[in-house]
């Protein structure tokens, strides 16, 4: 759950800042990671322990599930075209 630092980072600060202040750095070069984070959607991500995955569901939906999918998408969109 990566995913649960960038939910914290956009929960706290403007999306312009919070883009500018996330750095992805994919640990090889054949990694299908931006890929993954370009059509990432909090329902089909998973958490080592099952009662935690629920308690990241709970306040990620709180806040708001589909503006969550599109702000980490917005990470992968970044990074993609700072390269």
């Amino acid at each position: 759950w990566c995913a649960w630092e960038l939910f914290v980072l956009f929960s706290f600060a403007h999306e312009e800042l919070a883009l500018e202040r996330a750095v992805v750095y994919p640990l090889c070069v054949n990694s299908d990671v931006m890929s993954r984070l370009a059509n990432f959607h909090a329902k089909q991500a998973k958490c080592y322990d099952p009662n935690e995955e629920a308690r990241l569901r709970l306040v990620i939906s709180a806040i708001s599930t589909r503006q969550f999918n599109q702000r980490v998408r917005a990470v992968a969109a970044k990074f993609v075209t700072s390269k």
